[in-house]
């Protein structure tokens, strides 16, 4: 018996998507189609097709930037992507089993028509009239072919007539049925490939909704989907992990803190959001860390502090109030990650932001001998990918501290973060 896996077929089956934003201009134009591919091993250089934090209802085409092993050269790769257009990375991890394929093929301004084909009009022009005009066509080639059977058995029975009555052969013959049968041989066959082509590509525009690409652009986020319809709920991005007191302060290694931004222009409701860390002890493993309150949100572009006190305790060098107090705040020293979610981390929330690669911190200073160094791990202004060094800075200046705090400690918390 031959057995025939179809899924795994159907994996091997070139895709094709539109491309609905400029984020990979020049190399892939707005309204191309890009067939992409499956491959064994993806490289720096690639552009591939992704499904960003598995989220397969929005799709992206960008470009490999880096190819990282994180946990190993023996471990799986992660991707870091960005559009040739973009000034910054995207803020994602890419794994192998989010990428769809890679790109081996884009056809120029073909996704305009395939979004015209299915408005309407688009679809009556380009599949209903062509079809109608076919149907006729053979209608009419079919009614030529019945008429000349009709008028061959009719001069049949009467030259048997004749025959029989004058004993004369029949003026008809064969050859002038099909003479008279070659007068119309209606439209070329091939002809009927246009009404085919119009509902593929009416096929090929419904998949155009789920096409995504994301630009960033210092403190805004824009991102095409579906055309004319903006994205729903809050997008990676939106809101960032933007500044870590990991090391604690003058106060105590527990006065730990983080602070959220929100880079958009729109109040962000981030009730139930969640964050994650990395823990080392026993076996490595991501545990939720905190929840956010009902009823919190950032205001645009404004800040949102999660600390272990309140300002004003004797275990705090704050001086500004936290909008969330939680002694669940640990950072680690020698394995940082931070993770913010929309919703429920481990049952498909959407991963948000990542702050740290699971090493030491990617910035900040911590000296305990004089003089004393307490410096917070800022986030640039353009964010950037959160798992990278270079999207990071140690504070240098000293905002929201108490009096006589603000010299070995520094930080902003609640304010714009100091210049790298």
């Amino acid at each position: 018996m031959i057995s025939f896996n179809y899924r795994g077929f159907a994996s091997r089956i070139p895709k094709l998507y539109i491309v609905q934003s400029g984020s990979m201009e020049p190399a892939i134009k707005t309204g191309s189609v890009v067939v992409s591919y499956p491959s064994e091993n993806y490289v720096q250089g690639d552009v591939i097709t992704f499904a960003p934090n598995g989220d397969s209802k929005k799709l992206i085409t960008h470009r490999i930037v880096f190819k990282l092993y994180p946990d190993g050269a023996d471990s799986p790769a992660r991707y870091i992507t960005g559009g040739d257009a973009n000034e910054d990375f995207d803020t994602w991890e890419i794994k192998d089993e989010y990428i769809l394929g890679k790109n081996i093929l884009n056809i120029p301004y073909l996704g305009y028509l395939a979004n015209y084909a299915k408005t309407p009009y688009g679809f009556l022009l380009l599949v209903i009239v062509p079809a109608t005009i076919i149907i006729y066509e053979e209608l009419k080639s079919l009614l030529n072919e019945i008429r000349t059977l009709l008028k061959s058995g009719f001069s049949k029975i009467k030259s048997r007539f004749k025959r029989r009555k004058l004993k004369i052969e029949p003026e008809y013959t064969a050859s002038q049925g099909e003479n008279f049968k070659d007068k119309d041989k209606g439209i070329p066959k091939v002809s009927v490939l246009l009404p085919i082509f119009g509902a593929s590509i009416v096929f090929l525009g419904l998949t155009a909704s789920f096409f995504s690409d994301i630009e960033n652009s210092i403190g805004n986020l824009f991102q095409a989907g579906e055309w004319s319809q903006a994205p729903q709920g809050p997008q990676p991005g939106d809101v960032v992990i933007n500044e870590l007191m990991w090391m604690g302060s003058t106060k105590g290694a527990s006065d730990e803190w983080i602070e959220l931004r929100n880079t958009t222009s729109n109040t962000i409701d981030i009730s139930g959001w969640q964050l994650t860390k990395w823990v080392t002890s026993g076996t490595d493993h991501e545990e939720l860390m905190f929840t956010i309150s009902a009823g919190k949100s950032i205001p645009p572009g404004g800040f949102f502090l999660i600390a272990q006190f309140p300002s004003g305790d004797p275990g705090s060098a704050l001086n500004v109030t936290p909008d969330e107090i939680s002694t669940s705040v640990t950072l680690s020293n020698t394995a940082l990650q931070i993770r913010l979610f929309v919703s429920n981390w481990d049952t498909g929330g959407t991963l948000i932001d990542t702050a740290g690669n699971k090493s030491t911190p990617l910035a900040g200073n911590h000296k305990v001998s004089q003089p004393k160094k307490f410096y917070s791990m800022e986030r640039n202004s353009t964010p950037g990918d959160g798992t990278i060094s270079g999207s990071w800075h140690t504070a240098n200046t000293s905002v929201g501290f108490d009096s006589g705090e603000d010299i070995e400690n520094r930080g902003t918390p609640k304010s714009a973060n100091s210049p790298p």
